[in-house]
């Protein structure tokens, strides 16, 4: 699993939140220097989601496909996450290096431009990238439809039942 990461926006300012596998971090990061960080155990990430260890991996990229961590609330010393409404994360402020951000950035801008692209581009794309590899690349979806024979039949009027003359 790569580093998962997204873009928020909490009173006016933009925040990146961000997941780390290697090192289990869960951070938020502003445009400049402010980085709040908490790393995770597999409890904590299964009581945050409310599923099953067999479950915790594909729900919690998910969670960060669909921007399902909210920003409560920001102080000097920590910051507070939301999901559901009622699950909370407390981060704690700490530093980083100037490096790091750097790589945060282009894993964000990286994941901006496969969110953006057909499926069969982005598999093109993904084979051209060293270090990515084929699972952390998922082709999107395509909206399911009704068959065609469903959607072109005529609708038969319901029978009446036979009819015989009164003589």
């Amino acid at each position: 699993m790569s580093i998962l990461v997204y873009d928020r926006e909490h009173n006016f300012k933009k925040w990146y939140i961000y997941w780390i596998p290697k090192t289990k971090t869960l951070g938020v990061k502003d445009d400049k220097d402010v980085v709040y960080e908490k790393t995770c155990t597999l409890q904590e990430r299964t009581d945050i989601l409310k599923v099953s260890k067999s479950l915790l991996e594909e729900k919690w990229s998910s969670l960060f496909s669909e921007c399902g961590l909210h920003i409560e609330e920001v102080c000097e010393k920590e910051l507070v996450l939301t999901f559901a409404l009622q699950r909370n994360i407390t981060l704690e402020r700490t530093e980083l290096s100037g490096k790091f951000d750097e790589c945060l950035y282009l894993e964000y801008l990286r994941l901006k431009t496969l969110a953006n692209v057909s499926p069969m581009k982005r598999k093109r794309t993904a084979s051209s990238v060293e270090h990515l590899q084929t699972e952390d690349v998922k082709p999107l979806l395509a909206p399911k439809s009704a068959p065609v024979k469903k959607r072109t039949a005529r609708m038969a009027a319901k029978s009446s039942g036979p009819e015989f003359d009164d003589e």
